[in-house]
């Protein structure tokens, strides 16, 4: 939980990035309160109505209090996040990896997936890697509940299927070649957003194309 869902405008940017970086570089070095404080810091200076900004500092601050071991008040802020921002795919989506990421509390965090792309359905959001990300998240929280026809059907319905979920689909016993076939069928539609992807892009390709490799390379009917 390090990255806001959006894209945020320009004048967002710096909350997110002394956020990031101030507290990754604080939790790193077991100095956790801080990390809080410089939270804090950021909430008062963004105000009320920066809406965005606030939602990502909670999510924040629910990971400080994760990291610290601080259950209970990781729990507070989450349903802070539910009471205080509008229902929408970006605050589920944020829940759904709190809950989730956070709390291990896998049935919560399938509720708050499905209701971000619930959302997403709704509003007529098309952003393939958004949409993707609420998908793989379903996905993870149905295998961890051990629902592996639900968690592949929500991975499936991924435009850009992540292929760490493949992994942990295959690893749990999933019928290999289902997974192949997804995975086939997807590698053109990640080369194509590669360039609007960046590194993180052109490193999904790659990852694919080695884990269809190590299929191919294991599956008796391919082999």
């Amino acid at each position: 939980m390090t990255r806001s869902p959006d894209a945020p405008p320009r004048r967002r940017t710096d909350a997110y990035f002394t956020a990031s970086f101030e507290v990754a570089r604080r939790l790193a070095e077991g100095r956790g309160q801080e990390a809080l404080d410089v939270l804090e810091r950021e909430l008062e200076r963004v105000g009320d109505q920066d809406v965005a900004s606030r939602r990502f500092l909670f999510s924040q601050i629910a990971l400080c209090h994760s990291q610290m071991k601080n259950r209970e008040a990781a729990l507070e802020i989450l349903e802070r996040m539910q009471g205080e921002f509008p229902a929408g795919f970006d605050t589920e989506l944020l829940l759904a990896e709190g809950h989730f990421l956070l709390l291990a509390d896998a049935a919560r965090g399938a509720h708050h997936a499905g209701r971000a792309i619930h959302f997403a359905g709704e509003d007529g959001l098309d952003d393939p890697a958004r949409l993707s990300r609420a998908h793989a998240l379903l996905a993870r929280t149905l295998l961890a509940q051990e629902d592996l026809n639900g968690a592949f059907g929500a991975w499936q319905a991924c435009q850009l299927p992540e292929w760490r979920v493949a992994a942990e689909l295959i690893e749990a016993g999933y019928d290999i070649l289902r997974v192949r076939e997804v995975l086939e069928d997807a590698l053109p539609r990640h080369q194509a957003h590669e360039r609007e992807l960046g590194a993180d892009g052109v490193a999904a390709t790659d990852q694919i194309r080695r884990l269809l490799g190590w299929i191919d390379s294991h599956s008796p009917q391919r082999g």
